[in-house]
């Protein structure tokens, strides 16, 4: 077995097995051991004030420390990746993978002006429509994405894309390019 430089870990929601496969085929030549943990309740886990979501910060932590030689990072999509944004703060972890997160949620803003990190590795992914929405509160999306980036850039390695499609729209290859960017640029 190849010596490690790091590890990922990949919050995934439950019934997601087919993709999950990919992501272990990927991560099986890499230099990162990959640490998958499957969300059963997206929104009560995934929400940081919650009991759940405490819980999952503490499953977190104990991952860190059992790999605490490695580069410890993270990646989710969706709520799931304004989860790992959050978990990088509380565990000061290396760097994330947020693609299409959910950073249109009240409090997130505040949280991350209050909060503030550097030498980060971040990348932050967002659907050129996902702000196209009824939802009032959705269509910030793109507005605090771009706030957050404008906020992690200035201490951080941090690189914003924005793809084309919906937030559903090739998220798979989507989350594959940030795992690219975060583990493997310069």
């Amino acid at each position: 077995m190849m010596n490690k430089e790091g590890i990922m870990i990949y919050l995934v929601m439950k019934g997601q097995d087919k993709f999950v496969e990919k992501v272990k085929a990927y991560f099986q030549k890499s230099l990162y051991l990959l640490e998958v943990i499957v969300i059963n309740d997206w929104q009560d886990e995934l929400s940081f004030e919650s009991k759940a979501g405490k819980n999952l910060l503490h499953t977190i932590k104990k991952i860190k420390q059992k790999n605490a030689s490695l580069k410890c990072y993270i990646s989710g999509y969706s709520l799931a990746g304004l989860f790992s944004l959050y978990a990088m703060h509380e565990l000061d972890l290396e760097g994330v993978v947020c693609v299409s997160g959910s950073l249109w949620q009240e409090g997130w803003l505040v949280y991350l002006k209050e909060h503030p990190i550097n030498h980060k590795k971040i990348y932050l992914s967002l659907g050129s429509k996902e702000h196209k929405t009824r939802n009032v509160l959705m269509k910030n999306v793109l507005k605090n994405t771009l706030e957050t980036y404008e906020i992690y850039q200035k201490e951080n390695q941090c690189i914003f894309e924005k793809n084309v499609g919906n937030h559903f729209f090739q998220s798979e290859e989507r989350m594959m390019k940030g795992w690219d960017y975060i583990l493997y640029e310069k």
